[in-house]
């Protein structure tokens, strides 16, 4: 985390890779527990905007309000439906909610940006579109972002994978068509081939 805001970054998103409370609900272990990860942050908490990830779910009141008493910035929902309740629980604790669209690609465009019209309805603050099975290509990520920005007022990024090894690429093409930010792994690491690199 030091690391990262010595080099510029400023929104940063630990914790367990399912997100908060993923444990809690039979997922794999981590090295840590939730609380653990948000103890680790709070040095940084003054220094940058620090969030975790929660899948819609594992929506667990009880950790979202110790995420906004430990000062985190954030939480970053993720779901491929029925994300209504996690958003407005995020809200009511005084966290901003980000969103992940994880498996984009299920949608066309405009049916992707109309869901996105929708989140941001409910009171999400940022949108990201999650190539979730890395095999979008440039014209794919652009064409996507494109339709998104467009239609919502809050900031769009996007998410990659290297499956296919378009990560890099695909994120050039998503930040020339308008995304304002990039979802990143240190080194790309991540799950299957891994993410775009920091």
């Amino acid at each position: 985390t030091e690391g990262l805001i010595a080099s510029g970054i400023n929104i940063i998103e630990i914790g367990h890779a399912t997100g908060l409370g993923s444990m809690k609900n039979g997922g794999k272990s981590a090295p840590v527990t939730d609380e653990g990860y948000m103890e680790a942050v709070q040095p940084y908490v003054e220094r940058a905007e620090i969030g975790m990830f929660q899948l819609a779910r594992n929506v667990d009141e009880e950790l979202i309000h110790l995420a906004a008493q430990k000062k985190l910035s954030f939480l970053r929902v993720g779901a491929n439906a029925g994300a209504e309740r996690a958003i407005k629980c995020v809200r009511d604790a005084g966290l901003a909610a980000k969103y992940s669209m994880m498996k984009a690609y299920v949608l066309t465009p405009d049916e992707l940006a109309e869901e996105a019209a929708l989140l941001e309805s409910y009171g999400v603050q940022a949108i990201t579109i999650m190539d979730s099975a890395g095999f979008m290509f440039p014209t794919q990520a652009a064409e996507y972002t494109e339709k998104m920005v467009a239609a919502v007022s809050v900031p769009v990024g996007f998410h990659g994978h290297s499956n296919l090894g378009m990560a890099q690429a695909n994120a050039i093409a998503a930040a020339r068509a308008g995304a304002g930010f990039i979802d990143c792994g240190l080194m790309g690491m991540a799950r299957s081939a891994g993410n775009i690199t920091t």
